[in-house]
């Protein structure tokens, strides 16, 4: 069905914009001046007519834009106003203009009578999983507004994590780059000027130097062959993690490397027992969180230990043998769960220990930038200092050989 962008003037001369669908341009101008409006334009949307149409020029959907839509709904949707009704506050209020558009189709197909979970469904590529079987299962219960609540609080304690762990780590980043790019300069544009002045006295060169000006001719002469290099790399490795085995070694690095894997398993504890808790607590049965549960965690090694876990609870041997079983969580993981199934209040549990692995993957970002930053500052000092001693030592050695001359 066609989709068109109209701007209509009511009888007090105010101007009013908008976006439907429906079948013809003729359909739409009838509903408009039946309505009592004065036509000015109807433009049918086409690529050609609306380029943000083009998935490349889409305003990506962040995981902050959903937690404000979803409290927005929540609030709304709490004051008693009807579900269309709702979604057309929500289409007026948000400033994501792809998000804009889901939230007019959604509204569309709320119209037609379909439900709000299967409209989500359809715009799996913004909507998470999560988000929809939160959905549906509000709509089984009759609780929406407390569902968005709790999703709200999801994605608003998934993006204060992510913030951290993204500001947390920028330094280290950062320092990175511009020592690497320190590095490039000595080698490209001082070292060699240092190098020709040597030269020029026509003394043999120290071993030393011999290989600072083998690297900074190498440099010199190959920097676009190594920049090409570098950009095949980051090209192979990024269409790598998308391949099926790509995203298995990746996810097997992730929790194996010494330095970077309490981060990985704290990060992955968090998600699981944050998005389990908040599943479970909405009326979610525990197969179907776990199979979100798995789609969300972020690592092709322990979704394969969960679809397995899965099989398990199926057989009805509940959730702390199958957890076990997969020796990647801690025993304080494991017990929490436990003492969550004993007491009836898993989905408590889980919440509490949501809490307690986010303070944990803080505390592990902070020892792994500890350990970064010392390690940076090694590399500079070993790289400029053997810059520093390959141009000194035979200006010395020649400034010895000008004295006893």
């Amino acid at each position: 069905m066609p989709s068109y962008n109209y701007k209509v003037k009511t009888e007090a001369g105010k101007v009013l914009t908008g976006e439907v669908k429906i079948e013809s341009e003729h359909e739409l101008r009838r509903i408009l001046e039946e309505k009592g409006y004065k036509v000015v334009d109807i433009v049918e949307k086409t690529p050609l007519t609306d380029i943000s149409e083009i998935k490349l020029f889409q305003k990506r959907v962040k995981i902050n834009d959903l937690a404000i839509f979803c409290r927005q709904f929540a609030i709304v949707l709490e004051a008693g106003v009807p579900i269309a009704q709702s979604l057309e506050v929500l289409k007026i209020q948000t400033t994501n203009p792809t998000l804009k558009r889901r939230i007019s189709d959604i509204y569309d197909d709320i119209q037609k009578g379909i439900a709000l979970s299967s409209a989500f469904r359809k715009h799996e590529d913004i909507f998470p999983e999560f988000l929809i079987n939160m959905v549906e299962a509000g709509e089984i219960s009759g609780q929406l507004d407390l569902v968005f609540q709790r999703v709200a609080s999801y994605f608003e304690k998934q993006s204060k994590l992510n913030s951290k762990i993204r500001g947390a780590l920028a330094y280290p980043i950062v320092v990175c780059i511009i020592a690497v790019l320190v590095v490039v300069v000595l080698m490209i544009g001082v070292v060699p000027q240092f190098i020709e002045v040597l030269e020029s006295f026509g003394t043999e060169l120290p071993v030393v130097t011999k290989i600072l000006v083998s690297v900074s001719t190498f440099f010199k002469r190959f920097w676009y062959l190594m920049l090409l290099a570098l950009i095949a790399l980051v090209v192979f490795i990024a269409a790598y993690r998308k391949t099926r085995e790509g995203k298995l070694f990746f996810g097997k690095l992730l929790i194996s490397i010494p330095i970077i894997k309490n981060l990985t398993r704290n990060i992955i504890t968090a998600r699981l027992t944050r998005t389990l808790g908040t599943l479970m607590a909405s009326g979610v049965l525990l197969i179907q969180s776990m199979e979100v549960v798995a789609k969300v965690i972020g690592n092709a090694v322990i979704e394969n230990k969960m679809m397995d876990a899965i099989e398990e609870i199926k057989k009805g041997r509940g959730l702390t043998a199958p957890i076990l079983a997969m020796k990647y969580f801690s025993p304080l993981l494991i017990s929490m769960i436990r003492i969550g199934e004993e007491s009836g209040n898993l989905d408590f549990a889980l919440d509490k220990a949501a809490d307690f692995y986010d303070q944990e993957v803080e505390t592990s970002v902070q020892q792994l930038t500890s350990i970064i930053e010392p390690l940076l500052i090694v590399f500079l000092a070993l790289t400029v200092g053997f810059i520093v001693v390959s141009v000194l030592y035979p200006m010395l050695t020649l400034y010895d050989t000008l004295i006893e001359i």
